[in-house]
């Protein structure tokens, strides 16, 4: 938890609460840090280490404010000592409290907390033989409205013509302050000694099982042993806990408000602008990999183009080895870049990860930050593209063959910054599913029980997950495939139906083609989009169906399905981010090298080599402007999906509702998949061929059929000329 300092201090501070055992456990771990440091310098072994030497140490120094020398001492040799039975690599794990709330008794939030029944504190304690029956009010009754405390007091007991034993140190609370004032007066009156020395202030919090955390916020300064707590409370009214019972039932258990500790760790500035410092460095990194990779000056597109000579083969193969070992070096970046925050930010030091995520957080903002000069790259990419095509089309190309090379270096050049901008938005959203995937993870309660890759249901999940990119570039791939073939079939349509166009002397109708492929774009969208959305639903309810809840604080959840989705994400994320880097990585240099052959290597156009080239460039350009940039919504819309869906499926809910909404992703989701295989492109291809051949026998048919009616006239006519004779 962070909180803010004041304005004179611009150091951001952590705020952690702990109870008495986690408290217990941290001095445990350092102890046995510093220890093993010792025995490792020493060449000892752990209990054989001097216990004098681990109390000493700076570190232990550090982690134990409040203590003694003495104090020290004595509770390292609890622990370290040739007769102990203490295991430092076994030790006991601290019970976790989480889901807090800061109790304002005043709220009407707070109103079943509020009326907590506890003791009167100003109640008359009367004759000490004979006492009163305790009178109870409600939390807001007692303390609304009133500062609370936690007063740290010396006691020692005294006794006249005896040596007075030492004074011990305590902390009490919480309470008002003017109550415990009384209550020190009262012990006065026996002969004990009592010195105030410090107060700090105390808040209320509740868990999910309507438990009450008192927190003491000492700044460090505070032991947690000397806590001593006397905040009684009864889950029931007053009148309820005053009444006896009259069924013979059990009456109401009393409970005490358990005590927190409250640590605080600066945080630094710096740590902050580092974060987004490797962002930037993120940014650069990966626009150095793709240009590597996709340049037509380096080396890997250098060698698919020479390797043209011996086909198109050699040329993919080439290209897609080099895209495989781009997508597995663009992982080891973004791992990086992502480890920085938690080295940055030491879960151990600031309380958990909550800073770290927040250190990836930046990380986005920083690659964010060359946003401007991402989309002026990728607006620079289809203006050369179109500039070359125009020059080519207007023929000026085979007059001026200087400026015919100018813009085609121009259209290599925009190839390549359209690939950066790709490999920029892939790590843009590896990093936006990251900090997501945080997010569903405590949306779904997992943090309570983990995801262990030994549950079954996670690992499932891990494996659809994977496979789920690779459907979805199937689908777009194939996508493309049909609707470019039924572009090529009209414009073989329009060619065989009017010789005018190859002649020059007509147009073609490209509003026909501007149609067929608008539709397509459209109709083809269907099966992704309903891929994206049911295959989560599926998952997660699917693998939830018969699966017992567990409980936390109190509330019944099924998490299986949860986890299952959990798995699913973790594998969309990394297959989908190996996948789309390779797609289109391979993609530009497959077009690179056509581009570098068209610019002289291997003779230039025209030749087997380029048509070699043209053969992976067809290949590509499906990898690199459809099937890759269409993974990185994929992974968002997945994971925003599953964000969406999850207060729903970790809810207890009858088998036969899960079951039904089941059915309805797997329905939703074979529709995606018979969208995409209604028609292959061999059928079309057959279609088409019978289409061509009845087009082109329809003339002759039409002539043999007139030339019949002729000869039928021909031979009605014979007789009558006869008879005229």
């Amino acid at each position: 938890m962070m909180g803010g300092m004041p304005s004179s201090n611009p150091v951001i501070q952590t705020s952690t609460k702990v109870t008495r055992e986690q408290w217990q456990r941290n001095l445990l771990d350092v102890m046995v840090a510093e220890g093993n440091k010792l025995a490792i310098a020493q060449k000892k072994e752990f209990k054989e280490v001097a216990a004098e030497d681990v109390a000493k140490s700076a570190a232990f120094v550090a982690a134990t404010p409040g203590f003694s020398e003495d104090d020290r001492l004595r509770f390292v040799s609890n622990y370290i000592s040739p007769f102990s039975q203490f295991d430092p690599n076994n030790l006991p794990e601290p019970r976790k409290v989480e889901g807090l709330t800061k109790v304002d008794l005043n709220s009407p939030n707070f109103a079943k907390v509020a009326g907590f029944a506890v003791q009167k504190p100003d109640q008359t304690s009367g004759d000490p033989a004979n006492p009163p029956a305790p009178q109870f009010v409600t939390l807001k009754e007692a303390f609304g409205g009133k500062e609370l405390i936690y007063m740290q007091v010396s006691v020692q007991q005294t006794a006249p013509g005896q040596q007075n034993p030492p004074a011990q140190t305590f902390i009490v609370g919480p309470s008002t302050k003017e109550y415990l004032a009384k209550q020190f007066d009262e012990v006065k009156k026996q002969g004990t000694e009592v010195k105030e020395e410090a107060t700090y202030p105390a808040t209320i919090y509740v868990d999910g099982k309507d438990n009450l955390y008192v927190a003491l916020d000492s700044d460090g300064k505070t032991r947690f042993d000397q806590v001593a707590p006397v905040l009684g409370y009864y889950k029931q009214s007053p009148e309820e806990v005053s009444t006896p019972p009259t069924d013979g039932s059990m009456p109401p258990q009393p409970g005490t408000a358990e005590p927190l500790l409250v640590t605080h760790k600066n945080v630094e500035w710096w740590r902050f602008v580092v974060c987004i410092l490797f962002g930037i460095f993120m940014a650069f990194l990966f626009e150095k990999l793709t240009d590597y990779y996709v340049s037509f000056k380096k080396k890997p597109v250098r060698e698919v183009a020479s390797v043209a000579t011996t086909g198109p083969a050699p040329m993919i193969i080439n290209g897609f080895a080099y895209g495989q070992e781009s997508s597995v070096f663009s992982v080891f970046a973004i791992v990086a870049a992502l480890m920085a925050p938690l080295l940055i930010f030491p879960s151990d030091q600031f309380g958990g990860y909550l800073l770290s995520f927040y250190g990836i957080a930046l990380v986005g903002l920083g690659l964010l930050t060359t946003t401007g000069f991402i989309l002026a790259m990728d607006t620079f990419g289809p203006i050369s593209d179109n500039a070359q095509g125009v020059f080519e089309m207007s023929g000026a190309g085979h007059d001026n063959p200087k400026g015919a090379r100018a813009v085609q270096i121009l259209d290599a050049a925009g190839n390549t910054t359209k690939a950066l901008t790709k490999g920029f938005a892939i790590a843009t959203a590896v990093v936006a599913a990251v900090a997501l995937f945080h997010a569903y993870v405590d949306a779904a309660k997992l943090t309570e029980i983990g995801m262990r890759l030994e549950v079954p249901e996670i690992f499932l999940g891990l494996l659809v997950g994977g496979a789920a990119p690779y459907l979805f570039s199937a689908f777009s791939i194939n996508a493309v495939g049909r609707a470019a073939f039924d572009l090529i079939n009209d414009v073989r349509d329009q060619f065989r139906n009017d010789p005018g166009i190859m002649k020059g002397t007509s147009k073609p109708d490209y509003g026909r083609c501007v149609a067929i492929v608008t539709a397509a774009a459209q109709k083809e969208l269907l099966g992704p989009g309903i891929l994206a959305i049911s295959l989560p639903v599926l998952v997660a309810f699917g693998f939830g169906l018969g699966k017992q809840p567990v409980l936390i604080d109190g509330v019944a959840y099924n998490l299986v399905g949860a986890q299952a989705l959990g798995g699913f994400l973790a594998g969309t994320i990394l297959s989908g981010q190996l996948m789309a880097v390779l797609l289109a990585n391979s993609g530009g240099m497959w077009d690179n090298a056509k581009k570098l052959i068209e610019d002289g290597m291997h003779g230039g156009k025209g030749t087997d080599e380029h048509k070699a080239a043209v053969v992976c460039d067809t290949v590509g350009d499906p990898f690199k402007d459809t099937a890759g940039p269409a993974l990185n919504p994929l992974i968002k819309v997945m994971n925003l999906i599953a964000l969406l869906i999850v207060p729903v499926v970790i809810q207890p809910m009858d088998a036969t509702l899960r079951g039904g909404v089941t059915l309805v992703a797997a329905a939703a989701l074979i529709l995606a998949i018979w969208q995409s295989k209604r028609g292959s492109m061999s059928t079309a291809l057959d279609s088409a061929k019978a289409d061509a051949a009845a087009k082109s026998d329809a003339p002759a048919a039409v002539e043999a059929k007139a030339e019949e009616v002729a000869e039928e006239a021909t031979e009605e006519a014979k007789p009558e000329e006869k008879t005229e004779g």
